[in-house]
């Protein structure tokens, strides 16, 4: 198992919609957390199977790698993998939580609110580091 997260964890923002991540990014930069961003699924994993973030948000159409395949790659809660997707598709919804997404945030959203739930996945992180294995 990682370390678990600082409170002030790294994210990294998977998305491949630059304006939805700059949105994000901004919001979770005045709370303190670091970001990195990729636009690209491939890119992701090869991310996650160096570095360690605290979380990880990415898109559910993702180019490369989609964020439900890695939502399937990444081990349990380790890091915690938050989907971003369209609005309208609750089957979708129901499926990524069941396989294994820590939350789903719809599009369009509204940035502090997707900060808030990012934080409230890492907090959960951190109040049960051992969860995940």
């Amino acid at each position: 198992m990682r370390d678990s997260p600082s409170p002030k964890a790294s994210i990294l923002l998977a998305l491949e919609h630059r304006p939805s991540a700059e949105l994000l990014r901004e919001h979770l930069r005045r709370q303190g957390h670091e970001t990195v961003h990729v636009e690209d699924g491939r890119d992701a994993h090869q991310y996650l199977e160096t570095e360690s973030p605290g979380a990880v948000v990415a898109g559910t159409r993702l180019p490369g790698r989609t964020g439900r395949e890695l939502v399937r790659l990444v081990p349990p809660f380790d890091p915690p993998v938050v989907l971003l997707g369209r609005r309208g598709n609750d089957g979708e919804v129901v499926q990524a939580l069941e396989q294994g997404a820590a939350d789903y945030i719809t599009r369009p959203f509204s940035p502090p609110v997707a900060a808030a739930r990012v934080r409230r996945v890492l907090s959960f992180r951190e109040a049960f580091p051992h969860a995940a294995a």
